[in-house]
């Protein structure tokens, strides 16, 4: 299959082959004899990732480097571009090449990112990409999860799935030993690495564990062998003829030694033990002081030959070396942040506080705050604590404009969690420490949030002047970010002015924003732009932007942001009507700890979408929530978002005095703002009971036109926004011919009670073939199945267990199962595999 696939890669178009199986299965010794086979007059790369406490970024691409040079060694020396360093290396594959990327089971999320972004295109290349990994622990790395997922999408991508030793062959690999075939069948499970190292112990006796064969293997080796053996397992993965030398100090035939023992082996330019296992067992053997030891020695000849501060930083933890540690996981996650990977940089930040006590305190302040920062995105409870822990350091050691900064930092944290009353509190404490000390980045940083807080509060005009006062200081200092971020507070103060100047101004921002990789910054962006493009139904445009934005923020760990956009992009596939979407994403946002501000889009989504297909108990759950975290947030410019969601599931559930009361409490408010499509929908359903409320050519136009009776005009421009549930709301106001449109339009949704309300309409007007249209749950549906159902089916096409299906919808395992069984009885079949089969049919 491998030379299959080269040879299409080289005639036609590159392919990727992912091979997989468990540790010890045989992934390496496949791909080394593969290469061994192919590697006459065709060009080879290699490269590898390392099991390091914190992964080294881009790591098998440094080692592909070394042997390229060029463009991409050089985009490497400082990777702060990453479409740059996927480029350069693209560039590498246009002619006939063999790569291979060993273990990505142990990649950093940008070497995933890679990946990601050169499987899309490799079918533009000659490049035969082998990639291995490990398919136990998959489950428990998301990120891995969802890159093979990505992956498996390519039609240039094949997976080589690696299947253990059968009992056949284990008897034969057991013939010339006295071990039993049978127990180490049993004992093994036909693995090879296994098998291997069993056999090689050579006993007699069946080892109670693999430690117990691999250690007996050592124990063969002279002492200056094992320390050659202890040495290289402390190394790493990639173990450097020449750092092995210096770091033991040993002679040739030590290092021969264990060679010819087969426990280390020879590559061109390296050495690596036969199985990582191997160097896991003796690693995990060896006493806590003897590995300290060789850490540290490692860590001596690194000092002063590595530029890789990443390896620095892991071995200075492994030898406990405090001050090694404070200086090499600090520069790790400078570099790391410096290139946008939040988390990465967050946990390298984290390994330096258990020594933070050794450090000057303007020092301890400085680390508090790098953790803060990097966690803001990722861990707002550990971000707010570490800027807690620079204001209580400063407000001791007398450091007004250290304590003022800690405090605008803590501010934020708060004001994302929607904890306002605490975030006013810290700002008016740090606008009266810093305000008497002038000019400085910690007063510059504070005046975006006051802005941001009087905007919310419908407070144009203060939220400008704090803005102003933050990009007068911020041109000063010359601080991009802070004038980028005034520059966004000018944006979103327009929206109510002319809401497509006020994005376009938000468009320009972003565009500056990842221009000088203004990672946060691009962040929030991209999450209002998202926000006020769907105040205006603007679908077509949000999707791009919801696809543009999603790559960015998983690429730079934006967490926070990731889940606003998530959560609104339930509310695009509503209006979409791509309910299924909308409810998974909704969920999705659901199901983690996201901060209230991205929880009551979701909350609505959900509500709104309950409501639509007729569950009013769960939607008005839902809304509660919802409805109870606006008000205690108190945004009128966001607001609107749930008093509509509201108003639409009173109106749905016959109750006008709902939509009145609800309307008195925010139509004013909407209108006051200028919010052209909240105004518009609150005054929409405030008309449905009786009244006439006035509107604005502002508002957004099919609303205007539902107000005034102009159906047509409406469903053409629900229509021509892609809104198709609204497009049949508006066509029920019609004539019998747009009744029946509007139904054709509702039954593949599963909206049942608007669906029923057409219905009757259609029946009070004396008309009798009207379509019946089978149950909003199994309309248009194969075998009468219903949506859930099918998707239930799709996944039983994937092999997943019913705790997977539970999990990837979101339902109860007991739940899987009462839907598995109504699937078998509506296709007529037996068993899960059957059903399976039946669906491949119904699915192609």
């Amino acid at each position: 299959e491998l030379a299959q696939a080269l040879a299409v890669a080289e005639r036609e178009a590159g392919q990727l082959v992912l091979v997989s199986g468990e540790a010890g299965i045989g992934k390496t010794s496949l791909i080394e004899q593969f290469a061994r086979q192919q590697r006459s007059g065709r060009r080879l790369l290699w490269g590898a990732c390392d099991d390091l406490f914190t992964p080294r970024p881009l790591g098998p691409l440094h080692d592909i480097a070394r042997q390229t040079g060029g463009a991409l060694a050089a985009q490497l020396q400082t990777p702060t571009d990453p479409a740059a360093v996927a480029a350069a290396f693209l560039a590498e594959l246009q002619r006939p090449t063999l790569v291979i990327i060993e273990d990505i089971h142990w990649a950093d999320e940008a070497t995933l990112d890679l990946l990601k972004y050169t499987g899309r295109r490799l079918g533009q290349t000659r490049a035969l990409l082998l990639v291995t990994l490990r398919t136990d622990g998959v489950e428990a790395a998301p990120p891995l999860r969802l890159l093979l997922g990505d992956l498996s999408r390519n039609a240039t991508t094949r997976r080589l799935e690696l299947e253990p030793l059968s009992a056949a062959a284990v008897r034969r690999l057991a013939a010339d030993s006295a071990l039993d075939a049978e127990a180490l069948l049993a004992q093994t499970g036909g693995n090879p690495f296994y098998l291997r190292e069993l056999l090689a112990a050579g006993s007699g006796e069946i080892p109670v564990t693999i430690r117990d064969a691999v250690l007996a293997r050592v124990a063969r080796l002279s002492l200056s062998g094992r320390a050659v053996i202890e040495a290289a397992a402390v190394i790493g993965a990639r173990i450097e003829p020449w750092l092995l030398a210096q770091v033991v100090q040993a002679e040739a035939p030590a290092v021969a030694e264990s060679l010819a023992l087969g426990i280390l082996r020879s590559h061109e330019a390296h050495y690596s033990f036969r199985h990582e296992l191997t160097r896991q067992t003796i690693l995990a053997a060896l006493p806590l002081n003897k590995r300290m030891f060789w850490h540290q020695a490692v860590l001596d000849v690194l000092k002063g030959t590595a530029t890789d501060v990443t390896q620095l930083a892991h071995h200075a933890l492994g030898a406990q070396d405090h001050a090694a540690i404070l200086q090499y996981t600090q520069q790790a996650g400078q570099e790391a942040a410096a290139l946008g990977l939040h988390r990465a940089a967050a946990r390298w930040f984290d390994q330096a506080l258990p020594y933070v006590h050794e450090l000057e305190v303007a020092e301890q302040i400085a680390l508090h705050e790098q953790v803060g920062l990097n966690n803001q995105s990722v861990d707002l409870e550990k971000s707010r604590l570490a800027f807690a822990q620079s204001a209580e350091l400063a407000r001791a050691a007398n450091m007004p404009m250290k304590l003022g900064h800690a405090l605008s930092r803590m501010a934020v944290v708060h004001y994302r969690r929607a904890e306002f009353t605490e975030c006013d509190r810290l700002l008016s404490e740090a606008l009266t420490i810093l305000e008497p000390l002038g000019p400085s980045p910690a007063l510059v940083g504070t005046y975006p949030l006051l802005a941001m807080r009087q905007l919310l509060q419908g407070q144009a005009a203060e939220a400008i002047r704090y803005a102003d006062k933050g990009h007068e200081i911020a041109q000063q200092l010359d601080r991009v970010e802070d004038q980028l971020q005034a520059y966004q507070i000018f944006g979103l103060c327009t929206m109510p002015l002319d809401h497509t100047e006020g994005l376009a101004h938000l468009r320009r921002c972003l565009e500056m924003s990842l221009e000088h990789r203004q990672y946060r910054m691009a962040g929030t962006l991209y999450a209002n732009l998202i926000m006020h493009g769907l105040d205006v139904y603007d679908t077509a445009g949000v999707d791009r932007l919801v696809t543009e934005a999603r790559a960015y923020l998983q690429e730079h760990d934006l967490d926070f942001n990731l889940n606003m956009v998530t959560a609104w992009e339930a509310m695009l596939r509503l209006y979409q009507g791509r309910w299924v979407d909308c409810e998974a994403k909704a969920q999705s946002v659901l199901a983690t700890k996201a901060a209230p501000i991205a929880r009551i889009p979701a909350l609505v989504a959900l509500g709104r979408l309950l409501a639509r297909r007729g569950d009013a108990a769960a939607a008005a759950e839902r809304l509660a929530e919802a409805g109870r975290l606006t008000r205690q947030i108190g945004n009128q410019q966001r607001s609107g978002i749930y008093f509509c969601a509201a108003a639409e599931a009173a109106w749905l559930a016959d109750e006008p005095e709902q939509i009145e009361a609800l309307a008195a409490e925010y139509l004013a408010t909407a209108i006051r703002n200028r919010l052209p499509g909240f105004a518009a929908e609150m005054a929409y359903w405030l008309g449905q009971t009786g009244a006439t409320p006035a509107t604005q050519p502002w508002m957004v136009a099919p609303y205007v036109a539902e107000l005034a009776g102009e159906w047509e005009r409406a469903a053409a421009g629900w229509a021509a926004l892609g809104c198709p549930y609204e497009q049949a709301r508006a066509l029920a106001a019609g004539t019998e011919v747009a009744q029946k449109e509007a139904l054709l339009l509702l039954e593949p949704l599963g909206a049942q009670p608007l669906s029923d309300r057409v219905r009757q309409q259609l029946r009070e007007a004396g008309v009798t073939a009207i379509p019946r249209g089978p149950r909003a749950t199994t309309q248009n549906n194969p075998f009468g199945l219903t949506n859930r159902q099918l998707d239930v089916l799709r996944l039983l096409l994937e092999d997943e267990t019913n705790a997977g299906i539970a999990t990837r919808l979101h339902i109860s395992p007991k739940t899987v199962e009462h839907h598995v069984s109504a699937i078998l009885g509506k296709l007529d079949v037996a068993t899960r595999e059957e059903a399976a089969e039946r669906g491949r049919q119904l699915f192609p």
